[in-house]
């Protein structure tokens, strides 16, 4: 599989997560329009965002996160030699389109394009996943596992990749960078590293992919994490979290989902939101705060409720 069959593959999988919350949503909306677009002042002082991507899929996604604001986005495809067919979102610089830029941290106040990350969308730890979500999604790129390690985030500017690379040492995703020719890149040839990054911004099957293929191609660096108490039990947590979710969601799609209580209803919502948090982090998550084992007593019930529904 080459290096641009594994990035799609991961991104097909990021565009399948949705975050529940409108906060993560406009942080991802944000990542994604600073990872894959083109920012450009037209004639007449008229402003024009274009989002350019070689998958479908990202493209609807792009629209689907930016319907609920009502901006007038538009799609076409361009097929150019040598990149090929690719899918453009454009916004305009209406009145509406210009508020949802500025919102997003594209354009600031005084209505100028600006390469800064948005701190007030990435406050929040879940927003910040989902800011670097999009961002991946609009730049990213990951090497095929069994080859040479690579992650790279590649953007144009190098004060706003330096932003990038604080963002992720916040997550404990400690990347480099290198200026290019043409461009500068925040990256990582680090295993752990590479891996740690698509467990936390929901590329949890292709996670399990890598590591798999980790374990044949670093078989020192595979054992001693597999000795780690923590890392093996992070894993596993993050295995039931991921199970758990996708019980969830299917239980919020059955008949049965509008007769549970409230208290049921939140931890539901919350595990689908953060299916990589542990059970005591999930817990400290929970509005009020629970303890972990009444956390568990819920997601058990709610497990077999699923269960029961599926039947």
């Amino acid at each position: 599989m080459t290096l641009v069959g594994f990035t799609r593959d991961v991104k097909l999988e990021l565009v399948t997560v949705m975050p529940v919350a409108d906060h993560c949503r406009r942080a991802q909306l944000s990542g994604l329009l600073f990872g894959g677009g083109v920012f450009e002042i037209l004639a007449h002082g008229h402003y024009g965002v274009r989002v350019s991507t070689g998958l479908p899929a990202v493209a609807r996604h792009l629209l689907a996160l930016l319907k609920p604001l009502r901006v007038d986005a538009s799609l076409r495809t361009v097929d150019s030699a040598p990149i090929g067919l690719r899918y453009e979102v454009i916004l305009g610089d209406e009145g509406r389109d210009l508020q949802v830029l500025n919102e997003l941290g594209v354009l600031s106040d005084e209505m100028t394009v600006q390469m800064t990350v948005p701190r007030r969308l990435v406050e929040r730890r879940c927003c910040l996943v989902a800011f670097l979500r999009g961002l991946f999604l609009g730049c990213g790129s990951m090497s095929a596992p069994g080859a040479p390690v690579h992650a790279e985030f590649t953007v144009e500017d190098e004060g706003f990749a330096e932003q990038v690379q604080r963002l992720l040492a916040r997550l404990d995703l400690p990347f480099s960078l290198t200026i290019r020719e043409r461009n500068v890149a925040c990256y990582t040839k680090r295993g752990q590293t590479a891996a740690d990054l698509l467990a936390v911004i929901g590329a949890h099957d292709s996670c399990l992919r890598w590591e798999e293929h980790a374990v044949l191609g670093n078989v020192r660096e595979s054992a001693n994490r597999l000795a780690n108490c923590d890392a093996a039990n992070a894993r596993r947590a993050a295995a039931a979290g991921r199970r758990q979710a996708a019980q969830m969601r299917a239980l919020m799609a059955s008949s049965e989902w509008a007769g549970l209580p409230v208290q049921l209803r939140d931890i539901a919502e919350l595990r689908v939101e953060y299916p990589y948090l542990s059970l005591a982090e999930l817990a400290a998550a929970a509005d009020p705060p629970l303890s972990r084992s009444a956390l568990n007593h819920r997601l058990r019930r709610l497990s077999a409720l699923a269960d029961e529904a599926a039947r």
